[in-house]
C-alpha cells in the first residue's frame, strides 16, 4: 500500500505502482492540484488549537471585560463574514447570470452548440495503406517501435530520456520537439512487459503539426502519407481517398476557416483513424492511429 505526504498525495515507490493506480485512460491522470485532495482542508484539531489559543489569552488578562471584548470580537468578525460571503453568492449568481444571458443571445442555436456532425459510418475499413507515411525521405507504418520513430529526428519531452524503462500495461502520450523545444509532433507509446526500454515500446498513434500555417518564416514539413497526400493536399483529394469522413467540425469566423476532418474504423479487432485539420484552407495537422484491441489497456 502507498505511503502518503504530508498533503494527503500518494507516494508510489516503483513504476509499476503508480501505473496500476492510474490504469483505464489512454493518458495517465496526473494530480489535479499539486496540493493535493486536502489542500486548504481545515480539520478539527486545527479548529481546537486556535480555539484553546484564545482562551488562554482570556484567563491570562483575568477580566470578566477581557472575555466580553474577545466575544463581541468573535461576534463582530462572524457577522462580517455572514456579510461578505452574502456579498459573494450576489456576485456570482450575477457574473452566472450574465454569462448564461451571453450564451443564450450568442451561441445557442449556432454551429458551437452542436459542436460537429457525424457524416459518415466507423463500421467500414480505411483504405489500405492508411497507416503508413514518410518523413524527409523515410518511410514508416504504424504500429512501429520508437526506436524506428526516433530516427525522424524529433527529440523528447524534458520530462523523457532515452534510458527510460516501463512496466507492462504502461500507455502515454509523449512530444516530440525540434532544435528549439517546440513541440512538433505527439506519439503515444505502450509497453507489453515489464521493464520495456522505451526504444521498445510500441507508438501505435502519431500526429504531426505544418508550422509553417502560423509562421511564414518556417518550411512546410516533407511529410507524405496516405495516396501521396502532403500539407498542401486539399481536402476533396483526401475525400477521394479516404471517403466521406465518419466526423466534421467546422469554425468559420470573420477572417478565418478551421475544417477538422475524422476519418475512422472500430472493428473487432482494431482500432483505425486518421483526422486532418485545416486552417485557413491548409493543412495543419495530420494524425494517424492504428491500435489492435488486444494491446488496448
Amino acid at each position: 500500500m502507498a505511503q502518503y505526504d504530508e498533503f494527503g498525495r500518494p507516494i508510489y515507490e516503483t513504476a509499476e505502482e503508480y501505473n496500476k493506480a492510474h490504469k483505464g485512460g489512454v493518458c495517465p491522470r496526473t494530480y489535479d492540484s499539486p496540493e493535493g485532495d486536502n489542500y486548504q482542508h481545515k480539520t478539527i484539531k486545527d479548529n481546537y488549537r486556535f480555539q484553546s489559543a484564545t482562551q488562554r489569552h482570556a484567563t491570562r488578562q483575568g477580566s470578566k471585560k477581557a472575555k466580553t471584548m474577545v466575544i463581541g470580537l468573535l461576534v463582530f468578525f462572524l457577522v462580517l463574514n455572514v456579510v461578505v460571503v452574502g456579498a459573494m453568492f450576489g456576485l456570482v449568481r450575477g457574473v452566472r447570470d450574465d454569462i448564461y444571458q451571453d450564451y443564450e443571445e450568442n451561441w445557442v442555436g449556432t454551429e458551437y452548440a452542436g459542436g460537429g456532425e457525424y457524416l459518415g459510418d466507423a463500421e467500414t475499413p480505411l483504405p489500405e495503406g492508411f497507416e503508413s507515411f514518410s518523413y524527409n525521405g523515410q518511410s514508416y507504418s504504424l504500429p512501429t517501435y520508437y526506436e524506428k520513430i526516433s530516427h525522424m529526428g524529433f527529440g523528447l519531452d524534458a520530462e523523457y530520456d532515452e534510458n527510460d524503462t516501463f512496466p507492462e500495461g504502461y500507455e502515454e502520450m509523449i512530444d516530440l520537439v525540434d532544435e528549439d523545444g517546440y513541440s512538433t509532433a505527439l506519439i503515444r507509446i505502450n509497453s507489453t512487459e515489464d521493464d520495456v526500454p522505451l526504444g521498445k515500446c510500441m507508438v501505435d498513434y502519431f500526429c504531426i503539426d505544418n508550422p509553417a500555417i502560423f509562421d511564414e518564416y518556417e518550411e512546410i514539413p516533407d511529410f507524405v502519407f496516405g495516396d501521396e497526400f502532403t500539407f498542401e493536399s486539399s481536402y476533396e483529394e483526401l475525400e477521394s481517398y479516404f471517403g466521406i469522413p465518419y466526423y466534421y467540425y467546422k469554425d468559420h469566423g470573420d477572417d478565418y476557416t478551421y475544417d477538422s476532418y475524422e476519418w475512422a474504423y472500430y472493428g473487432e479487432d482494431e482500432i483505425q483513424y486518421v483526422n486532418v485539420t485545416f486552417w485557413n484552407g491548409m493543412i495543419e495537422n495530420v494524425a494517424i492511429e492504428k491500435k489492435a484491441y488486444e494491446d488496448k489497456y
